[in-house]
């Protein structure tokens, strides 16, 4: 203690700590404190250049035994780079935080296919097989036969286009094992895509006269016409969504659509823009949650006269936020009454139900066309009506039709799939179910109506460098080890680039949902989806080095990251990653009720990690959330961070003991974990109703804020947090690079550690040769 004491006066002395955020003097010490202030003692050394003073410093903060453990790790990291320097070397070691693959054996056989081979082919590089299905079924009939010796097996796909007409399907029968893995690749400089939609040529303009009178007046002239059933397609999906409230179920329901020189084409919808707003629900069947009234009857008003242009036409579907600005479904419309401006709705409901003043829109009407981008299909005819954005006869123009995944992998170990893209399917593209060891690098999954790629259960899977955009519901699936003896399932996400979700369900179909234990999303771009970047539930994951910008972009309550409901997800941890220019940060006044958050750990959230990351444009809103949101949890520590341009830094909804006991009834003594290896793992959770609302900030950095805490009712445990509107310290605040000057961080928290910044994001690989520079510098730039 005499140590202890001594030091706190060479802070305080020296200015380090800020008295008003320290305890009283009665109050006793804590560890936490003690460890801040070895810490900045340290760094403060190591900044006026005294090495050696600033080693033995970090030394000691490193092995305090009861200093928490992610600044135990922080001294770690401070020591090798001290290390490293006094060697000569860059203090940092970027490679150290990347998944490095050991080299592959020289093959013991190689097998070849290509978009002109045959089956009936040896498989040679001279005489190629024509599909993946022949050179699995030749691997399967050499394994029954003993061969092929170590090494494995090397599938080389040759450049062009494969037409898919059902699922590569692999098990366990076509596993290798980590000596002698199965590897299909694409051979040097190819390109193979793996495509399940059809090209379609032969546009013509609409000629008929019943047709061009249901247009409206300014489309006709100048929307074309193909007909599908003369060109063979004939069994395409219904036009059946579903959405996450939906009736029909949230899942990847089959969905056929049109793409215009690579981009999607637009079900012609009204208003072109924005929603309706239902005026009115019928009080039948009526329905109240959480205080809130509606109706479980599909049935409501509407104000405007523009669907009485729809009296011709079929399967109607409507597109809404019906009771929570959160919950999405599409609805079918059963009749339609424009003299009282009624709908009538077709079963199975929402969810939820209806209520005045939801949000809604009208689609897949041949009445609306009327923008460039918008289409229809008449199912009835075959029919597909299109308002191009250009000439069709000069453009590709390409419509999904396979409704089946590209690749099942059923109980398979040590595969890999490298350079392959699969495209233009109406569900999901490659499912992954039980197995070991597999990996995805180099890979790409685009233009498809649900998930990417899905994986489910088993060990150590993991996608490299791979590029997932373009898709209809979310990026990626993981899910996988054992919540009740916390054994990880080891799956990883690392420096692909997903975006451009949710095109089709709206809500909670992020770039990744992760579940289950021990999972690591690192070094990933993730932007324009209208929903959340990451789904997040379990324990012990981690996320570290991704950004994430422009998502969150039409839902309401959401975060970029989002965690609900059980107080027993805990260890997980957010550590340097980037959250800029979320949700309604262009046009802040339009903000939603509850808002959009960088973090949102909602309904009882606890035990999470939030160290070293930026925060920047992720909260606009006057009131609703900031940049994280901590809905009723606690035992949230929060070290670190910077927090830039945000209405409010940190907000709170603190809940009543009554209302945490009732809803958290049962969840520390569920048969699904181990109490007592949950409280031997996770300070404080137990007693676990102890501490309620009580989550700590420390050593944040708040530029530039309107403010620092938004609904703090005073349980929140504060230390030597700074708020200020200089920016100086940084290297390019203006354009979103915050890599810490020189010598500049006495500006802000004394002992605050400077975020690797360089480090966020993609990186240049075998598969990745090339960053998107200019698009990540003008998402930085709020462009």
């Amino acid at each position: 203690m005499h140590r202890f004491l001594q030091l706190l006066l060479t802070l305080a002395l020296a200015g380090f700590l800020r008295a008003a955020e320290l305890p009283p003097a009665s109050t006793n010490t804590t560890s936490a404190q003690r460890s801040l202030a070895e810490l900045a003692l340290a760094r403060s050394r190591l900044q006026a250049g005294e090495l050696a003073a600033a080693k033995t410093g970090f030394a000691q903060a490193a092995a305090a035994p009861d200093a928490p453990p992610h600044q135990r790790w922080e001294a770690e990291q401070q020591l090798r780079e001290l290390e490293r320097q006094q060697a000569g070397l860059p203090p940092r070691e970027a490679a150290a935080t990347r998944t490095q693959l050991s080299p592959l054996p020289p093959p013991a056989l190689t097998l070849h296919v290509a978009p002109g081979g045959a089956d009936t082919n040896p498989g040679t590089a001279g005489q190629p097989f024509a599909t993946l299905e022949r050179a699995r079924d030749e691997i399967r009939a050499l394994k029954q036969r003993g061969a092929p010796a170590g090494g494995g097996v090397a599938v080389l796909i040759h450049d062009g286009e494969f037409p898919v007409s059902r699922t590569f399907k692999l098990g366990t029968e076509d596993s290798g094992t980590a000596a002698s893995p199965v590897v299909y690749r694409a051979a040097e400089g190819a390109l193979p895509r793996f495509t399940g939609g059809r090209r379609l040529t032969g546009f013509q303009p609409v000629a008929e006269a019943a047709i061009l009178a249901r247009l409206p007046a300014e489309a006709r002239g100048k929307v074309f016409q193909v007909d599908l059933k003369a060109r063979g397609l004939t069994n395409l999906p219904p036009v059946r969504l579903g959405g996450f409230a939906s009736g029909v179920g949230f899942r990847s329901h089959p969905v056929a659509e049109l793409f215009f020189d690579g981009q999607p084409m637009q079900l012609a919808r009204w208003p072109n823009e924005g929603f309706l707003r239902v005026t009115s629900v019928t009080t039948n069947d009526p329905v109240t949650i959480h205080g809130v009234t509606g109706s479980k009857l599909g049935r409501f008003t509407y104000d405007s006269d523009r669907p009485a242009r729809w009296q011709e036409d079929r399967d109607i579907l409507l597109y809404g936020y019906w009771f929570w600005d959160w919950a999405d479904s599409y609805e079918r419309v059963a009749a339609l009454a424009t003299d009282r401006h009624e709908i009538t709705l077709a079963a199975p409901y929402h969810t939820y139900g209806y209520r005045q003043g939801q949000r809604f829109y009208a689609l897949n009407l041949l009445s609306e066309i009327d923008q460039p981008g918008e289409w229809y299909l008449d199912r009835a005819s075959g029919v597909l009506y299109l308002y191009p954005p250009s000439d069709p006869a000069k453009a590709v123009v390409e419509l999904s039709v396979a409704s089946f995944p590209f690749v099942e992998m059923n109980n398979v170990s040590h595969v890999r799939l490298e350079g392959l893209t699969w495209e233009l399917g109406c569900v999901d593209g490659v499912l992954i179910r039980g197995g070991e060891g597999c990996l995805l690098a180099g890979c790409t999954v685009r233009r498809c109506g649900g998930n990417g790629i899905e994986v489910e259960g088993g060990t150590g899977h993991g996608l490299l460098s791979c590029d997932l955009y373009s898709l209809g519901r979310g990026g990626v699936t993981l899910s996988g080890g054992n919540r009740k003896t916390l054994t990880p399932g080891g799956h990883f996400v690392e420096n692909c680039h997903l975006r451009e979700l949710s095109r089709v369900d709206h809500t909670y179909t992020p770039a990744v949902l992760v579940s289950g234990v021990g999972h690591r999303l690192a070094h990933n771009l993730l932007h324009d989806i209208l929903s959340s970047a990451i789904r997040l539930s379990g324990n012990d994951h981690l996320l570290e080095f991704n950004e994430v910008c422009r998502v969150v972009l039409e839902s309401d309550d959401q975060g970029g990251v989002d965690m609900w409901g059980n107080a027993t997800f805990r260890g997980n941890v957010f550590r340097y990653n980037y959250w800029h220019h979320l949700g309604h940060w262009r046009a802040p006044r339009q903000a939603p009720d509850c808002g959009q958050s960088g973090i949102r750990f909602d309904d009882a959230i606890s035990g999470q990690l939030v160290y070293g990351n930026i925060f920047r444009r992720c909260a606009t809103g006057k009131t609703g959330f900031g940049a994280i949101q901590i809905h009723g949890g606690k035992d949230n520590l929060l070290d670190n961070n910077l927090f830039v341009d945000c209405a409010s830094a940190v907000s709170f909804t603190p809940w009543s003991e009554a209302h945490w006991r009732d809803f958290t009834k049962g969840q520390a003594t569920s048969a699904d974990l181990d109490p007592a290896l949950y409280a031997a793992r996770y300070p404080g959770f137990l007693p676990f109703d102890a501490g309620l609302n009580t989550n700590s900030l420390w050593r944040n950095w708040i530029v530039n804020c309107d403010e620092f805490l938004r609904r703090d009712r005073g349980a929140t445990r504060l230390l030597d947090n700074v708020q200020t509107k200089e920016t100086s310290a940084f290297a390019d605040a203006a354009n979103g690079d915050f890599t810490l000057r020189p010598g500049a961080a006495d500006q802000g928290p004394r002992g605050f550690a400077p975020i690797p910044f360089a480090e966020i994001g993609l990186y240049p690989d075998a598969w990745r040769k090339t960053l998107p520079t200019e698009l990540i510098r003008a998402m930085r730039q709020g462009r």
